[in-house]
């Protein structure tokens, strides 16, 4: 079974460095060239295969873009991480905001939770249970997704990786094989 991850194309507060999980915002004009360029590389691989993404706009139209004839199936559980009361802040305004909150996180990023967020674990099982229910289905699919939930796929499927070294380009896909439970990379941000 083959697996495609995708991550969305580029919005405004990507380009501004602002943690966004859930704030739902469309692309901008790189996002949309990001997944015309997605489109010319799955016309190739004439892929017949379910669309799976996010409820968060991003998500739906970076797939819309790239699949046009396909209808996309949008899933809450693959809805990005809520950063509560940091949505739509960059690292400098959350540091001046919330400072020591702000210090405790970048020492331990997966025990603390900021204020009004969503935390680390429910969103790691969260996304798991839904992957997991994707394979089981046992037939090839796409997933278009944020970069918090394809690094938790990524790290739960290959768990020598290093959650923050995980690099998920927009623009391109990773493509892995599934087997049972044995996971294999095929293509890394082609």
């Amino acid at each position: 079974m083959k697996i495609y991850l995708i991550r969305h194309g580029e919005t405004e507060f990507n380009r501004r460095h602002l943690f966004y999980g859930t704030t739902d915002v469309s692309l901008n004009e790189t996002g949309i060239q990001q997944a015309y360029l997605l489109r010319e590389k799955f016309k190739k691989l004439a892929l017949q295969a379910p669309v799976y993404t996010s409820e968060l706009k991003r998500a739906i139209e970076t797939a819309e873009y790239i699949f046009p004839t396909q209808t996309s199936i949008s899933l809450e559980e693959l809805n990005e991480k809520n950063f509560g009361l940091w949505e739509g802040l960059s690292a400098d305004q959350i540091n001046e905001k919330f400072p020591e909150e702000w210090e405790r996180w970048l020492e331990s990023p997966f025990e603390i939770t900021p204020t009004n967020a969503e935390k680390y674990t429910d969103f790691q099982n969260r996304i798991w249970s839904c992957f997991k229910k994707l394979l089981r289905k046992n037939q090839d699919f796409v997933i278009v997704g944020h970069l918090g939930v394809l690094r938790v796929i990524l790290k739960s499927c290959f768990p020598e990786f290093d959650f923050w070294n995980i690099v998920v380009e927009q623009g391109n896909y990773t493509m892995m094989e599934a087997e049972k439970d044995i996971f294999k990379i095929i293509a890394w941000n082609t």
